[in-house]
């Protein structure tokens, strides 16, 4: 249940590389860049690891009508001891790469207890194409992957789990402001419930930006809590992501 309940609460799973005709066309003019670090912590084993992002924005001045281009590098560093053992392990490394809000490509590299685990998406066409190591799949142009950043509206949305390549429906609610605790101060925030093939949860400050999210696994809920809530974006506009649900990994685990 602990290995299920962690890799669920990680959606990870992206791309160590953006698609070569992607990164050709985009020019770096204004791009920007951001780092927010978490805390990962499960009720039982206490904190058992870290998740970094990493988000670049930059417009594409070679189109016709202009893009915005978005980046964002996950890295996943899991250990959960017991005794002073380690008795379980979960590397991911992601990137994700949008173009107006669109997801236009994902890859992700993750080691699970030794298992290795691939996925390869793309977009083409009307559809988002997926090839990984648990099979090939497809889904709308306007798939959102599995992140805490692609949360913008409540309603139905189609997700693709990064770590897998498998695609779901969720449904999101809230939205509502409420107080949360976030390292011992209590902090408002807009709350969000994503309800699919588990349930997930995200708290979003004033500026869009996600000081907590969680998994809840077999009942059991495992946080990932941001380290550096000053650290924001200078404004709204520069940290918001057009996606459209929330997340992280869901792989089979033992």
């Amino acid at each position: 249940m602990l290995a299920r309940a962690i890799v669920a609460a990680m959606g990870l799973g992206t791309i160590a590389g953006v698609v070569p005709a992607l990164a050709d066309q985009t020019e770096p003019a204004a791009a920007r860049q951001q780092v927010y670090t978490y805390t990962v912590r499960h009720p039982t084993y206490g904190e058992i690891g870290t998740y970094t992002d990493t988000i670049e924005r930059r417009s594409d001045i070679t189109r016709e009508r202009g893009s915005d281009i978005t980046r964002i590098e996950g890295c996943l560093r899991i250990a959960v001891k017991v005794l002073g053992i380690v008795a379980y392990r979960l590397d991911s490394d992601t990137t994700e790469v949008m173009s107006d809000g669109r997801l236009v490509s994902l890859r992700s590299t993750t080691d699970k207890d030794g298992e290795q685990l691939e996925v390869h998406g793309e977009a083409r066409g009307d559809q988002f194409l997926v090839d990984g190591t648990g099979g090939s799949h497809a889904g709308p142009a306007t798939i959102a992957p599995t992140d805490p950043w692609v949360l913008k509206r409540t309603g139905d949305a189609t997700v693709v789990f990064t770590d897998t390549g498998r695609i779901f429906n969720v449904h999101i609610t809230g939205g509502e402001y409420e107080p949360v605790s976030v390292n011992g101060v209590s902090v408002s925030a807009r709350h969000y419930i994503v309800m699919g093939v588990r349930r997930q949860e995200v708290w979003l400050d004033g500026g869009e930006i996600p000081i907590m999210f969680r998994i809840v696994e077999d009942g059991t809920p495992i946080d990932f809590v941001l380290q550096n809530p000053t650290a924001k974006a200078s404004g709204p506009s520069d940290a918001v992501l057009q996606h459209t649900a929330l997340a992280r990994p869901e792989s089979n685990t033992r």
